[in-house]
Formats: C-alpha cells, structure tokens, sequence
C-alpha cells in the first residue's frame, strides 16, 4: 500500500542549478529526506523516490527527455511569472507530479514530496501480468489502427509509425515486435542523433530495431542506410517520428530515397483530443490497472472530472491522461477522482450547468456506456447484451454520447 512508506527510505534528488534552493536542506533532512545533488545527464543513473528541480530558464530538450525517462515523482519549483511562460499546466501533464510557486511554503513542499513519492512507488511497480500491453479505444481510428497492426506484425521490411508526442508510438512499437517473428529477442534502439551504430543496425536482421530522432542523420549516415536497405530489404527497421522527418523532406534535408524506403508500411496513432469519446475509457483504464497494483480500491471518475478532461486539449495525448491518472490516484481524498486531482481545471459548463434529472439520466447512460466499453472493448454485440440493449441501440447510444 503507498501508505505504509518508511520516513527512513526517502532520497530526494535534487537537480543542479540547486543553490536556489540550498535553504530547503535543513528542513527537508529535518523532515526525513536525504538530499542528493545530481545534474540532467546522470540522472538516471541515480535512485531516489522523488526529485526536486528549481527551474530558472525555458527547460530544455535534454532536460525535458530525461524527465520523460525518468520513473521519478518530480517536483518543478519556480517563480509565477516562469511557470506562466513555460506553461504549468503542460509541465504537470506530461513532465513532473508537480508545479509549486517559489518561493514555496514548506509545510506544502512537505506534503506534495510524500504525494510525488508514491507516484514513484507507483509508476516502478511492475504489472502483474493481468493487463498485457494493448491499443485500447472505440475511435473509428483506434479500430483501423489495430486492424492494421495485425496485417503488418507478420510482414517483413520497414515501417513507419507516426503520431504526436505521447499518442503511443512506443506501445505500438512494442505490439509489432510481440507479434512478430522476432518476439524471443529483445527489441533493439538506435537514436539518430548519434552517429549511426552499425552493429545495432545489423541487428534488424534478427530482431525490431527502432530508429528514433531519423531526422537529425547526417548526410553520411543517411547513405550508410541506404546502402544497409538496399543489400536488406527485409530488414526489420521500426522508424518513429513526430512529423521532424516529414518536415525535413520537405526542407531538402533528409534523402527522398531512403524516405520511401522507411515509410515503405505506414501506421499513424490518433490524437487524443480529436477523440473525445476514448476518454473515459482510457482514464477508467489506467485508473483500474494502476489501482489495482497497489491494491487500492477503485475511485469512479466524477462528472465534473470527465467534463474537464473532454475541454482540455491534451498536447500529451495519451501519455498524459496517464501521468494525470497516476497523480490523481496518490492525490484523490475522497469517494471520486475530482478535476483538482488530476490538475486540470473544472470545465465552464460543468460549473454553469443545471442539473436537472436528465442531466442525471444521461450522466448514468454515460458511464454504463464506458463501463461495458472497458470490458468487451472488441465485443460490441457482449457489450449490448450485458446492458440489455439491441445491438443497434447500442450503436445509437453511442453515437448519442459521442463514443463512437
């Protein structure tokens, strides 16, 4: 359980520039925290439970990639005019726990420390074999995505996945390489932005390879690919990307050649706020899997909490959704999860709304909709019989809700 935490287990690291903060040392060591310096590129090779960083500039990629790969509970702490400029709202959603104003009041220093250590508690536990890896969602898009994935996890050659920053490149990444021949090795990683590893490539012969950050090889490297592609057509080459590499045939900078070689097999992953109607699913997802690995017992989403998510744009997309869940279940007091727990602002029309019986009636058709979505995700006709409904009704209520 996240509450029974040893006072003596905490290690906070505390990332460099650090001398802003050098008066929180005493009183965090006085609260039980062992306090260690470390700097962005050795910050994975640290352990700790929670990390603290006083933020004085605009962050940047090194710094916002390590955050990303880090599985640490981290603390961002900065005056309010930088937390506007850098926006708190995206730092919260897809980088850290949490945004405190400096100079920041201990006592809530104090309380959000032990709240970002069970999120690291949380995020390091490994799933318990119950919830194997997925594309979850009923969007016409998520459907044409899996029907996909399984025509290609049985081809040979490259593909290319495309999408937005958190919208499940990786997950589909991982699905491929489960599917495919090459599933009994492990799947291999070149990041582009490094002089190009030969023996990692040679690798894509024997297992998933993925290319990551393609759009910064340099000229050399780009035909040192070619080459590689043309003697291995069948190479097992995984190509991620954010829209960098399109952008850069465009601009004249990446070989079209080699381009049409990559993306020969294409995937693209869904944006989440271009499909609204996934939400509640997704979030009742992460909420179950994640609460049930630490045995905590199932909060229900609040109205007010499913209306703030479907306003709120989502720049993370779905990695987000799950950062916000897992901060909302180490946050969340009482019988529900409410927007503040999931750091999101309460939508206009949940504050200006009536409520009326209606509003009570399609409420309860809602979530009876998303509880039988989550269960029989790929069984629509399971899903209608389980409410007792006709399987075109069922398909009307869902067009009625927008989940579908």
């Amino acid at each position: 359980m996240l509450e029974a935490v040893s006072v003596a287990s905490r290690q906070l690291l505390m990332l460099d520039p650090f001398e802003a903060c050098e008066a929180l040392f005493q009183p965090l060591q006085a609260a039980g925290w062992t306090v260690q310096r470390c700097t962005p590129e050795t910050l994975n090779g640290h352990a700790g439970d929670a990390l603290l960083l006083y933020l004085d500039q605009q962050p940047g990629h090194v710094l916002l990639k390590q955050l990303q790969l880090t599985k640490l509970g981290c603390i961002v702490l900065a005056d309010a005019e930088r937390l506007m400029q850098v926006g708190s709202d995206e730092l919260v959603g897809e980088w850290c726990f949490a945004a405190l104003t400096w100079p920041v009041e201990m006592p809530r220093l104090l309380e959000t420390l032990q709240q970002a250590q069970a999120a690291t508690r949380l995020r390091r536990l490994k799933n318990d074999g119950r919830h194997a890896p997925q594309f979850l969602g009923n969007c016409a898009a998520a459907r044409s995505l899996r029907r996909q994935l399984d025509r290609l996890s049985h081809t040979d050659g490259p593909l290319f996945v495309s999408g937005e920053r958190g919208s499940g490149k990786h997950l589909l990444a991982r699905l491929l390489h489960q599917r495919s021949s090459f599933s009994a090795q492990a799947m291999r990683a070149i990041d582009c932005s490094e002089p190009l590893d030969g023996a990692a490539l040679a690798a894509s012969s024997i297992t998933s390879v993925l290319l990551e950050n393609a759009s910064r090889l340099s000229e050399m490297d780009q035909q040192r690919l070619l080459d590689y592609l043309q003697r291995n057509p069948q190479a097992h080459l995984l190509t991620l990307d954010r829209g960098e590499l399109v952008q850069a045939l465009h601009q004249g900078c990446f070989r079209r050649d080699l381009f049409h070689r990559l993306a020969a097999q294409q995937l693209q992953t869904p944006n989440l706020r271009e499909h609204p109607g996934d939400l509640s699913l997704l979030a009742e997802h992460f909420a179950k899997q994640h609460g049930a690995m630490i045995g905590r017992h199932h909060r229900r989403f609040s109205e007010e909490a499913i209306d703030a998510m479907i306003s709120h744009p989502w720049p993370g997309n779905v990695r987000e959704l799950r950062n916000r869940v897992i901060r909302a279940l180490v946050r969340a007091q009482g019988r529900q999860i409410l927007a503040a727990d999931l750091g999101l602002r309460r939508a206009q029309a949940s504050i200006d709304a009536p409520v009326t019986l209606e509003d009570y009636i399609l409420r309860a058709e809602r979530q009876a909709l998303n509880d039988v979505l989550g269960r029989y995700t790929n069984n629509m006709s399971q899903a209608a019989r389980t409410l007792g409904v006709s399987r075109p009704t069922f398909y009307r209520l869902l067009h009625k809700h927008r989940l579908r």
